[in-house]
This record gives C-alpha cells, structure tokens and sequence, in this order.
C-alpha cells in the first residue's frame, strides 16, 4: 500500500503553495487526501509528514564547525511551517552554525527558483558568484547556477569536504 500511495504523490500545486506558506498543512492534508485516496486525520497526516526526519548527516557537525570558522554559513530549504515546528528544536544544535535560515515558507519562494536564489543573495548582501551553494537535488543545484551561484550536488557530507577542500 505505500508504494500505491507514493505513486500518487507528487510535487504539486498544493504542496509548492505549501512551501511558500501560502496555504497551511491543515489545507495541504485536505488536498492530500483528495490526490491520495485515503482518509487520515491531520494528526495522522502530521506525524507521517515529520517522520521524515531521519537525524544529521553523518560527518557534518564537525564540516560545519570548521567551515564556519571561515566562511558565513547559511541555510536555504525548501519546507513548510509543520516541518519547521519539527526540525528547528530537533535540530538546534546543528543549526547554531548557520547565521540566518532562509525557508521557503518564510520568504513565500522556492528552490529552484531564480527568484528564491535572486533574494537569498540579495538578503545576504553577497554577488551570486561569491555564493557556494549545496543540495542533494540537481534541479536545485542547476537552479542556483542559472542565478549566477556555484553550485553543488552533495549527496554526503564525503561531497561536502571533497569541495570544500578545494576552496582556497
């Protein structure tokens, strides 16, 4: 049955309207048990939607700790208000070497937007070209290089040291 059911899921509308925090989870549940067929209570919805969470990338506390000591680190994710409620406590610790977050629900834009990326920038105060960006999802990676940033696939915190490495 959860094959059944994420064959059904996609990127939609509602779930970028989501993102960029112009409807609430209550109306992106609602939208999902339309898409999906099946009938769960928004608490249900909620915790499913949180198990995603599956712990910090082995390896990068200590690449973030000493990346910081270099550079202003920062964090730009696409996630939805529920997410953040999630993750921000559960993730305090990591999170406290990155100087500001830029969620798309905040800021009501989305990776791989070019105006996401236009405004993350612009917040930061840094030229396109002067930004080193990482994601796991290529259309992201590509989305950030047609703004101008470099851009990085990473796919373990192994990429991560392996470019950072190569900074001078």
């Amino acid at each position: 049955e959860t094959q059944q059911v994420s064959s059904r899921w996609s990127q939609d509308d509602p779930y970028k309207r989501h993102e960029r925090g112009t409807i609430d989870a209550n109306a992106y549940f609602a939208s999902l048990r339309n898409s999906l067929g099946i009938d769960l209570s928004d608490e249900q919805f909620l915790d499913g939607w949180n198990a995603i969470f599956a712990g910090v990338v082995p390896g990068i506390e200590e690449q973030l700790r000493m990346a910081g000591k270099r550079w202003p680190l920062y964090v730009f994710s696409n996630t939805n208000p529920a997410h953040e409620a999630h993750f921000i406590p559960a993730y305090a610790d990591t999170l406290k070497h990155f100087r500001k977050l830029y969620l798309s629900s905040s800021i009501g834009l989305r990776k791989p937007d070019r105006a996401a990326f236009e405004y993350v920038a612009h917040d930061i105060g840094v030229a396109p070209a002067n930004i080193l960006f990482f994601d796991d999802v290529l259309e992201n990676v590509e989305g950030a290089r047609a703004a101008g940033f470099q851009a990085i696939q990473a796919l373990s915190s192994a990429d991560v040291a392996a470019a950072l490495a190569d900074l001078p």
